[in-house]
């Protein structure tokens, strides 16, 4: 009440309104600041589980995802080289071939969706930026006989290609290209497996006589991208395989198999054919020589190399090549 009141006294108290009992109940405080406390130790538990936990677990599900995704591919590609070394001048058709291949890693419920990643394949086109070319001129008695390049049995190209855009793990794609498969990621890339090559010299290091024997993997089918989670099911089917043996008898220093490969994975294919030469006991510079030119598009992802091996002094060739068709969809629906 206002003091200019008239009933008001210092001393009254018959008007003053009185605090309810309840307001001085500790019980009730305790409990309101328990339940506080509670929340608090649970939002610190969840932030430390989805700032450190998460992540780690995520990760570890990403790479073991890749783990599988690459043991997938090396059977495709393994099953592909089987059927291609077992078809030549049979008389017995080709198994087909099919290998479920898992595009995403599993998440976390509630915490985290899987990865999805995105399957693609490319055929062997005209004017493809992605090709693997052989050139050999075979002589009998200082004549020739018969020339291997681009345009007679020698081209072959397309490829598939798994890209897993890991958001924990580091991002990867894996290719089949070639007859080989190659891993691709920011740090740099390596050929996993490479095609069916066999080097040997049966000379000696001031005159070698080399034997090489090649398989040229060319890849059909229809361009073709599918993106999302789970698996998807990829077919092959052989379509032609033949093996040609080419023998230089005659003695001279024209006898070089050319390679020129022209790939996104340049520096993977050079540092496959340098390591893989090198341990068959050639010299580089003296028993083959290798040069990669990178070309540049405008776009990083369009840009590519060219790898150009020379390997000299080969004086048997044995030349395989296959055709394969490959298609991709759901599982069990292609």
């Amino acid at each position: 009440m206002s003091p200019q009141h008239t009933s008001y006294s210092a001393n009254s108290s018959g008007d003053r309104i009185k605090k309810s009992p309840r307001w001085d109940d500790e019980d009730g405080v305790a409990a309101t600041v328990g339940t506080i406390m509670a929340l608090l130790v649970f939002l610190a538990f969840m932030g430390i589980f989805t700032n450190q936990f998460v992540p780690v677990w995520m990760s570890d599900n990403e790479s073991t995802h890749m783990s599988n995704a690459i043991e997938q591919f090396i059977n495709l590609k393994s099953s592909i080289d089987i059927s291609i070394s077992n078809y030549p001048n049979s008389l017995v058709a080709p198994s087909p071939i099919y290998v479920p291949i898992t595009l995403s890693s599993p998440g976390i419920p509630v915490f985290a969706g899987p990865t999805a990643g995105i399957i693609s394949l490319a055929p062997d086109m005209v004017a493809s930026k992605n090709n693997f070319n052989l050139s050999y001129v075979w002589t009998t008695d200082g004549v020739k006989a018969y020339k291997i390049d681009a345009r007679y049995d020698g081209h072959t190209g397309g490829y598939l290609e798994l890209y897993c855009p890991n958001r924990y793990y580091v991002e990867q794609r894996l290719i089949y290209e070639a007859g080989a498969v190659i891993l691709n990621q920011s740090d740099g890339e390596f050929v996993l497996a490479g095609p069916q090559l066999s080097v040997k010299n049966l000379g000696t290091i001031t005159q070698p006589s080399l034997v090489v024997k090649l398989t040229q993997v060319s890849i059909a089918g229809t361009n073709k991208t599918i993106g999302g989670t789970g698996s998807k099911g990829v077919t092959a089917d052989l379509q032609y395989s033949n093996t040609v043996a080419y023998e230089n008898t005659f003695d001279n220093d024209s006898d070089e198999l050319s390679i020129t490969i022209m790939s996104k994975h340049g520096v993977a294919w050079k540092n496959y054919f340098n390591r893989t030469l090198n341990a068959s006991g050639l010299i580089y510079n003296s028993n083959y020589t290798i040069s990669i030119t990178k070309h540049l598009t405008g776009d990083e992802l369009k840009d590519y190399y060219t790898v150009e091996i020379t390997i000299h002094s080969v004086k048997i060739f044995d030349h395989t090549r296959a055709l394969v068709s490959l298609s991709i969809g759901e599982l069990g629906v292609i």
